[in-house]
């Protein structure tokens, strides 16, 4: 009896480490993220009744996978002991092959799109500068300087591609009023920067020992609070818009549950640097209302 407990529990045991290894693989891949994006741009595609080519869903993914992977890699976690900090330093020649395999494939999707090339530039151009002044060189280096506008920039980028590519390359007709496009850019805006803002909260202490200022760094933990709830109430106010505009109320409430979570997720937020809260959780609220809508529409 005793041995069969614990062959058991070894049995368990081995299964737990594996779901980790697997787990992490998957966050600290950026695979996990990239995924995230595809499900955004469905998210729009969804909502509005488009009809979006599978290259642009493809694009996106290897897009997301290939900066993130860029951007880890040229991150010195030799001093970072955090679990994403030394799975980093453990991997970093496999995060500079998903990042070269990603641009090469991307590059060759690209062939698929020369149609969109003027619209898809801006992506890659935005998306690489995020990552410059992480390289060691003097004219990358004097971006940091600028660097309280990185996760804004980031964002839009985001945004961009999850919201106006999908717009542009759906066929005129599928496309909504301008109106409701600016409002659903701005939704998913505030939505993007809001999580954003609670990576750079969470930052602020290596940014501010670098010099590499970002906003959240420069204000303190009360106006960080009180400039995200305003975010929050931005963003609650487009909800009504686009329940102004003909979205049902079933849609409304999938849209705004995500960012409900990350209020209630708050507290949880300032004094948690579990890279599991932000890098699962916190992630994974962009790609919510995409579920949630999917499930919705299921029925």
């Amino acid at each position: 009896m005793i041995t069969t407990t614990a062959y058991m529990l070894g049995i368990i045991r081995r299964i737990a480490r594996a779901s980790v290894v697997i787990l992490e693989f998957l966050l600290f891949s950026n695979i996990y993220i990239a995924i995230c994006a595809v499900v955004m741009c469905q998210t729009t595609a969804r909502l509005f009744g488009l009809h979006l080519p599978e290259s642009l869903l493809l694009f996106t993914f290897l897009g997301t996978l290939g900066s993130y992977s860029l951007h880890w890699f040229l991150t010195d976690s030799s001093v970072d002991y955090s679990r994403r900090g030394r799975w980093n330093h453990r991997h970093k020649p496999l995060l500079f092959g998903l990042f070269v395999s990603a641009a090469l494939a991307g590059l060759w999707l690209l062939s698929y799109l020369t149609t969109y090339l003027i619209d898809l530039l801006p992506v890659v151009f935005l998306t690489f500068m995020y990552s410059a002044p992480k390289i060691n060189w003097q004219l990358f280096r004097m971006l940091r300087r600028i660097a309280v506008m990185k996760s804004l920039y980031l964002t839009f980028v985001w945004t961009y591609l999850t919201v106006a590519i999908p717009f542009i390359m759906a066929a005129p007709a599928q496309r909504p009023g301008w109106i409701l496009m600016g409002i659903w850019f701005l939704n998913r805006f505030l939505l993007i920067y809001s999580i954003a803002l609670w990576f750079d909260y969470r930052d602020r202490a290596v940014d501010r020992q670098s010099r590499w200022l970002t906003l959240a760094s420069m204000l303190t933990e009360t106006q960080v609070r009180r400039f995200f709830y305003g975010i929050v109430l931005l963003f609650t106010l487009t909800l009504l818009a686009l329940y102004q505009q003909g979205l049902s109320g079933g849609y409304i409430i999938c849209l705004g549950i995500p960012m409900l979570l990350l209020v209630l997720l708050t507290r949880r937020v300032q004094t948690s640097p579990s890279d599991y809260v932000y890098y699962l959780y916190i992630d994974g609220l962009l790609m919510l209302s995409g579920i949630l809508l999917a499930l919705v529409s299921s029925q």
